[in-house]
């Protein structure tokens, strides 16, 4: 103790003075955030959305261990703040891709970390002083934040929703929900399909699209004002619907048919889309040419512009206004008309469409084109015969035949006589197959949609009989 004295007591005061001021330097820097020499020195900037919830010396964690401290937290642009982190040697490299979002360390918030994730080795890696941007960070829900959307309105339309719900599980809503499960495993194989259809055939497809998109929405960003009127007209859309919940209530049950009337639907659109691919290719040129095109109609469109903006439409309105009221008054003869188009329209889907479609199997001679081509053929075909009848051709031409063999056709109705042909082989059957009973029975008080359609395949019968020339 006295070796000590001796030794306070030999330094001169001023070489104290200046001791003492650097000691307590050396602790002031430390306890403002001061680094120490041997720490690392990479620092790494976010923005957040607020910063509310960090302060000096919250901790930066990688995967759950501690990488870091926030230094400093400051207001950025537009309301944000932006955060720097000092990370240590353990938390690099950083990578561009990387992600930030703050995290509270107990259930009922406070004590706040920063979960730092770094990126993947793919994006470069970024240096000292990199800001992440806004898009790449997130902050917690705060509970708060949940009580206020919970406001008197949101909690009656969500004890309603819930009512609703448990009324549809009780009437049978449940056991169609369980027999809906069945369904599940085929919807999500076709939904993983379309969404590796979404992904493209070549790279850079989806990321094209997205591109596209962000144009497209870029286009639209401008016109806020005209956004938020079609959210508004959307809303007035809806209430409508909500003044006759009734009729829609009604309507529902239609929805039945619409899903029975769905799945052939679909087939046929899956038949379709081949054809759609090859017109997607053939229309591609002249999409290229579309923009000129559209230059050329900006004037229209303007004219129009101009006989919907607010100064013109309500003479537009009441100009129009008496035939809409007109069109009002279509409605009862409509409703008549499509009473009388729905059987023709469902027959000609359903017995004529069909039929139509399909190619007749005629062995060695089956034609490779469907019903209707050949129709179109026959016309053809027609059409040069009857030039020799308006005054466009010189002579009609018989084909004339000649054997042993003499074919009769019995009695026919409306003629008087039996029709007689001459052949040189004997006929070996018939396709179609003449009816044993006559003609088929004629019944125009059966409705066509009720019938069968009808089976062009006929099947070979015995010919009419055929006799040799003695």
């Amino acid at each position: 103790m006295r070796r000590f004295d001796r030794i306070v007591r030999s330094i001169p005061p001023f070489r104290a003075g200046l001791i003492a001021i650097g000691i307590m330097a050396l602790a002031v820097y430390l306890a403002f955030g001061g680094s120490l020499p041997w720490e690392s020195s990479f620092q790494l900037r976010a923005v957040v959305r607020s910063g509310n919830e960090l302060h000096s010396r919250t901790p930066v964690r990688i995967a759950g261990i501690e990488a870091g401290k926030v230094a400093d937290v400051e207001r950025g642009p537009g309301g944000t703040a932006i955060v720097t982190m000092n990370l240590d040697d353990s938390a690099l490299p950083i990578h561009s891709d990387a992600t930030l979002k703050v995290r509270p360390r107990i259930f009922l918030e406070g004590n706040f970390f920063v979960d730092l994730r770094p990126g993947t080795p793919a994006a470069p890696t970024v240096h000292s002083g990199y800001t992440m941007p806004l898009s790449a960070t997130a902050i917690p829900v705060q509970l708060d934040q949940v009580l206020d959307s919970l406001q008197q309105g949101t909690r009656q339309n969500l004890v309603r929703v819930v009512h609703e719900l448990a009324l549809t599980l009780d009437h049978g809503g449940a056991a169609a929900l369980s027999q809906n499960v069945k369904e599940w495993a085929p919807a999500f194989r076709e939904g993983a399909i379309a969404g590796e259809a979404v992904r493209g055939e070549r790279p850079h497809d989806l990321s094209l699209l997205i591109a596209d998109a962000e144009r497209a929405a870029r286009s639209l960003a401008p016109d806020r004002a005209e956004l938020a009127d079609l959210v508004t007209a959307l809303d007035r859309t809806a209430e409508a619907l909500a003044a006759r919940r009734e009729a829609l209530a009604a309507s529902m049950p239609e929805f039945a048919g619409v899903l029975r009337e769905a799945l052939p639907t679909f087939v046929e659109l899956n038949e379709l889309f081949p054809t759609a691919r090859a017109f997607a290719r053939e229309v591609r040129p002249a999409l290229h040419e579309a923009p000129a095109t559209l230059r050329l109609a900006n004037p229209l469109l303007a004219q129009l512009q101009g006989l919907l903006s607010p100064p013109e439409l309500p003479e537009l309105i009441r100009v129009g206004d008496p035939a809409i009221r007109s069109l009002a008054r279509l409605q009862p003869p409509l409703r008549t008309l499509l009473g009388l188009l729905y059987p023709v329209t469902e027959c000609a889907r359903r017995n004529v469409l069909p039929p139509g479609k399909s190619i007749i199997k005629d062995g060695d001679h089956t034609a490779p084109y469907p019903v209707y081509s050949e129709l179109f053929h026959g016309w053809v075909g027609l059409a040069s015969a009857v030039q020799n009848f308006d005054g466009d051709g010189q002579a009609v031409r018989y084909h004339a035949g000649f054997g042993d063999q003499t074919i009769t056709t019995g009695q026919v109705s409306g003629l008087t006589e039996p029709l007689v042909a001459i052949t040189e082989n004997k006929i070996l059957g018939s396709r179609p197959r003449k009816p044993s009973t006559g003609l088929p029975p004629f019944k125009p008080n059966v409705p066509c949609i009720t019938q069968k359609p009808p089976n062009l395949q006929a099947a070979t019968g015995p010919g009419e009989t055929s006799t040799g020339i003695p």
